[in-house]
């Protein structure tokens, strides 16, 4: 495909990512932040509910030859172990999430919906995106020996078959949802969290279907940091910074979230659009860093580890995903 096509199939698959983020309720800070302290588990839902329906298209796509998913690899630190990276930016991104009451993709539908911290949150995320580009040669060794691409799925490691690891976590997740609808009353506010997470399985499947891709946010960030450090560089001639290639593949992608999501915005009732939870502009901003350095830490964020990685059952995923919510609910109940 031409680069124009490109530009326009990653566009188109972020607008679709981004209508799913707002129909199924997840953008709001009210939501995420309740999520952190235990009161509300519409974002558990739906999050399980994507990640399941992605594991299901991932599936299916390989077996009529649509699409070929590799699952997410380690990403070390070289500090600790292979996964020190996931741990430690897994971590960062549910303090960042606690703060801001936003994840790198819902932060892109909160500043289509006139959220004023997600301003702060994306101006924090630019700022930790920039922090890790500067820091990431010292804050990573050496990849350390015994670190192996090969058996980064859970099935692999415990010599499971890909198909039986499959539907057992379809059951898993099933089960968790299940008992959580059971145990809490729904919302009338918001569509059924399994409906929700259907429509972000179904832009999933759009993106596969016309990038190759699976969803992903946090790289946008990287990669639009990376452009402030190069013009930087050219602009004063300086040579602390490296001349580095730009990547803009997750550009489109995340140009695509903040049009898509805007558009269905503006065919809602305010009343469905408020958000809630006020959040201010120092946690906004603090959180924001927090969430970008961790996620290019950890090798990816809520959607690229949570719903597209945990959905391939890859190992460095559920641990960072563990991480996020494990660290934010401890950061929220410790702190906030």
């Amino acid at each position: 495909m031409s680069m124009s096509t490109n530009l326009l199939a990653g566009g188109v698959a972020g607008a679709l990512f981004g209508v799913a983020l707002v129909a199924s309720g997840v953008f709001s800070p009210s939501i995420i932040i309740a999520q952190m302290h235990l009161q509300d588990f519409h974002m558990l839902k739906v999050f399980l509910g994507g990640s399941a329906t992605s594991a299901l298209i991932i599936v299916a796509f390989e077996k009529l030859g649509v699409a070929k998913c590799l699952p997410r690899q380690a990403s070390p630190l070289g500090w600790v172990n292979q996964y020190d990276g996931n741990v430690l930016g897994g971590l960062l991104i549910g303090v960042g999430m606690s703060l801001t009451g936003a994840c790198p993709g819902t932060s892109l539908v909160q500043l289509s919906a006139g959220v004023r911290s997600s301003y702060f949150v994306v101006t924090g995320g630019l700022v930790g995106g920039i922090a890790y580009l500067l820091t990431a040669p010292y804050l990573r060794r050496d990849r350390p020996a015994g670190v192996s691409e090969s058996r980064s799925t859970l099935y692999e490691q415990i010599a499971v078959d890909r198909r039986t690891a499959v539907v057992a976590y379809e059951l898993l997740c099933l089960s968790v949802i299940s008992t959580v609808m059971m145990l809490e009353t729904s919302r009338k506010d918001l569509l059924p969290s399994w409906i929700g997470g259907l429509l972000i399985g179904g832009a999933q499947a759009s993106s596969l279907l016309l990038t190759g891709n699976l969803v992903g946010v946090s790289g946008a960030y990287g990669e639009l940091a990376q452009i402030v450090l190069q013009s930087f560089r050219s602009l004063t001639g300086t040579k602390l910074i490296k001349p580095a290639a730009i990547s803009t593949n997750s550009l489109p992608f995340a140009a695509g979230i903040v049009a898509g999501s805007a558009m269905l915005l503006s065919m809602m009732p305010p009343t469905l659009v408020a958000t809630g939870a006020q959040v201010s502009d120092f946690k906004a901003l603090a959180g924001g860093f927090a969430m970008v350095f961790g996620a290019r830490t950890a090798g990816g964020c809520t959607s690229g580890h949570g719903i597209s990685g945990m959905s391939m059952l890859s190992v460095s995923s559920i641990i960072s995903v563990a991480s996020m919510f494990g660290g934010g609910i401890a950061f929220t109940a410790l702190f906030l």
